[in-house]
């Protein structure tokens, strides 16, 4: 596809801003730049070798994933007793995984796995999650939310909870069962706003590789914050809050993946990555799939990367797809594990971005606010990670011009302890992302016709940016609005276009959130 401007020229930009997207042309696709702070005067340059944020000092977790911490035996309880009684104090630290009669699993620290070996016992390396957390079978038989809350969930209790926050908040909270699974295990989504008048809408969305479970409690601990819910810290400021629920609809997807989430709890461990059918679904997307690259994703169903037989064909993934469509999301969160950085569109190698792009300077901007709890790894605004094509945020960005991020937390499958810490590390980030949407500079646009009607799917053309990939985005909802996010002195020229109307061209110049009204004509 050409790299040239629509209208011929590069637009202008003021230096500071300039600049900016200099260094990130630069730095290219594999770019790792450390966090930039953004002031109310605009975007400061990424700040390289930055220091280690100070409330990381002097801690690090205990362990990032339970298989660089746990190991399994299999014996008797008797035996075990024996041992405990013959080795007293020196006795290592074991606890009972799951009772299974005569040989019951233990869990034991991978360190001391030369002890029961010379004991004659075997060891385990893989099992499922629940021999790591057999406390979830309990907290699943309590009915309070807040036991429930207390450690981490696999898909029947992310229901409970999401039925119960629904029952506690009527007014503000809803349940909608999305899509189905390839084994018809059901996915939800909870909205969150007051009202149901015609508003933007945010979606945050986390488990759509199955075995992040820490994923999960970021979105699930947004939740409670919006519903005023102390699940996992501090209440969420109550300004922002109201200005959330009153100006957005928040939409929450906490386990897009259930039946990699529910191998990774009953079967294996190492497993749940993938969907039933093998599929990586963040590789299923259709933009890009299949890029020709080897390394960003593969063509062989045993590959932890397989991106299926064809785009965009994993019944979750179309469930993806068509709830996008459907709310138009002006911004859109997917949380992972655990890389420690917030990743901008387009990640696939070979996609070129608009000019000038906002996507990279709401990354800086939230990346700025994380806190990682770890003292060799702080969050960082970046590109990619590595190589990748199929990605629900490439997709996102470039089908319907949402400002779409991978969000990767700061640990894998820690602790619940250190799970707590990554969990309050991630909240800054989050609610940085909502401050965004209220306060950065963005047109809200809406358009109607001679008789004060919603137009929909009008065409809100940048004239002013430079497209590279063919975007034509954004278009206007059900209700004639349409977002644009801006880069600060950004000067943007609109033009509205839909056929069978006289198309409509404006320079509006927007430092804050610019409400826009435009009136489409019919062509005569």
């Amino acid at each position: 596809m050409s790299r040239q401007s629509k209208i011929g020229f590069l637009p202008t930009l003021p230096g500071p801003v300039g600049l900016f997207f200099f260094l990130a042309a630069l730095l290219g696709a594999s770019s790792t730049c450390r966090s930039g702070f953004i002031s109310e005067h605009g975007l400061s340059l990424p700040v390289f070798g930055r220091t280690s944020d100070p409330r990381n000092l002097g801690y690090e977790p205990e362990y990032i994933h339970w298989f660089d911490q746990f190991a399994f035996i299999r014996a008797s309880g008797t035996k075990i007793r024996n041992l405990k009684q013959k080795y007293g104090s020196d006795f290592p630290p074991i606890q009972e995984a799951e009772y299974q009669g005569d040989h019951n699993v233990y869990r034991i620290r991978k360190k001391d796995a030369a002890f029961f070996q010379n004991h004659g016992y075997s060891i385990i390396v893989n099992g499922p999650y629940r021999w790591i957390d057999p406390g979830i079978g309990t907290r699943k038989l309590y009915t309070d939310l807040q036991r429930w809350m207390q450690g981490y969930k696999d898909e029947e209790l992310v229901e409970k909870i999401l039925h119960r926050l629904e029952a506690r908040h009527p007014d503000l909270a809803k349940v909608y069962r999305i899509g189905t699974s390839v084994q018809d295990r059901p996915v939800y989504a909870l909205r969150i706003s007051r009202g149901s008048s015609p508003r933007p809408a945010l979606l945050y969305n986390s488990g759509i590789h199955g075995s992040e479970i820490l994923s999960i409690e970021y979105s699930l601990d947004l939740a409670c914050a919006l519903l005023n819910e102390p699940c996992n810290g501090s209440a969420m400021d109550p300004k922002l809050r109201s200005r959330i629920l009153d100006g957005a609809a928040i939409w929450i997807v906490p386990v897009v993946n259930p039946d990699g989430l529910h191998r990774f709890w009953n079967e294996n461990g190492y497993m749940g990555r993938k969907n039933a059918n093998g599929v990586d679904l963040n590789r299923n997307f259709p933009f890009y799939w299949k890029s020709g690259n080897q390394m960003a994703s593969s063509g062989s169903a045993a590959s932890y990367k397989y991106r299926g037989k064809e785009p965009g064909s994993e019944p979750e993934v179309k469930m993806m797809m068509e709830i996008a469509r459907k709310h138009r999301f002006v911004l859109s969160l997917s949380f992972h594990t655990y890389a420690t950085r917030v990743l901008f569109p387009y990640t696939a190698d070979g996609a070129a971005n608009p000019y000038p792009d906002p996507a990279a300077y709401l990354a800086t901007s939230m990346a700025s606010r994380g806190i990682s709890y770890r003292q060799e790894r702080q969050y960082e605004a970046a590109r990619k990670l590595y190589s990748v094509d199929g990605t629900d945020q490439d997709w996102l960005y470039h089908e319907m011009g949402i400002m779409a991020f991978i969000v990767e937390g700061s640990m894998g499958s820690p602790s619940w302890e250190d799970a707590n810490r990554s969990i309050q590390g991630m909240r800054p980030i989050v609610l940085e992302s909502l401050r965004l949407f209220l306060d950065s500079p963005r047109l809200s646009i809406r358009v109607l016709d001679r008789r004060g009607l919603p137009v929909e799917n009008a065409t809100v053309d940048l004239i002013s940016r430079t497209m590279y990939e063919g975007e034509a985005w954004p278009r206007t909802d059900g209700s004639g609005m349409a977002q644009v996010f801006l880069v600060p002195g950004e000067e943007p020229v609109i033009e509205i276009r839909k056929p069978g109307y006289q198309s409509v061209r404006r320079s509006t110049p927007c430092a804050s959130v610019c409400d826009l009204r435009f009136q489409l004509t019919p062509v005569e």
